[in-house]
């Protein structure tokens, strides 16, 4: 490994230096965050291609991330958000099968606004970065209480309500909802 920790900082800062295990250690970070947010608006049949699309265009084009304009993650978020629409570009260029009554909409119900919504929670998460995002993560992704989180993370309850209430009102104002 290079001289960076393996704490999204350090990842950063050796992707900045363009370190070789670079890319490997954000691949590690990150790829579930990419992939989840690719299965969902392309299909899990097209996710992986997705995925390494990303990646790959991620490192060729290292020398345009700027860590003082947001974290690695969110960056990387962005990309994923023009590589998934190309794919659906594409798509929509080159069907493969008649549409059904329900195109759009996937197999778990999901349509390709509720992907886009999602891809851009999961972009301003990355931009909030933690404890807030962590938060976030716990409780709707892996379903932890509030207490579970507080434990986890190893912060007080109030702090975990504060958080979980600030940033669900900043994503509701980001989705056009009510603050």
């Amino acid at each position: 490994m290079s001289g960076g920790a393996d704490d999204d900082e350090g990842i950063a800062a050796d992707w900045v230096q363009g370190e070789q295990d670079a890319l490997e250690r954000a691949y590690r970070r990150w790829s579930g965050l990419v992939h989840g947010l690719s299965r969902r608006a392309v299909g899990p049949d097209d996710a992986d291609d997705v995925t390494q699309a990303v990646f790959v265009s991620a490192w060729r084009g290292r020398a345009t991330y700027d860590p003082q304009a947001g974290p690695l993650g969110a960056w990387l978020v962005g990309i994923t958000r023009r590589r998934i629409a190309d794919h659906l570009r594409t798509r929509r260029r080159h069907p493969v099968a008649e549409p059904s009554p329900d195109e759009g909409v996937d197999s778990d119900g999901w349509s390709q606004a509720d992907s886009a919504d999602l891809l851009t929670i999961y972009e301003e998460l990355e931009r909030i970065g933690d404890p807030q995002r962590r938060i976030i993560l716990l409780a709707y992704v892996e379903d932890l209480t509030q207490r579970e989180i507080a434990e986890r993370l190893n912060l007080p309850l109030g702090t975990v309500k504060t958080h979980t209430n600030r940033t669900l009102a900043r994503l509701r104002t980001l989705l056009g909802g009510e603050g």
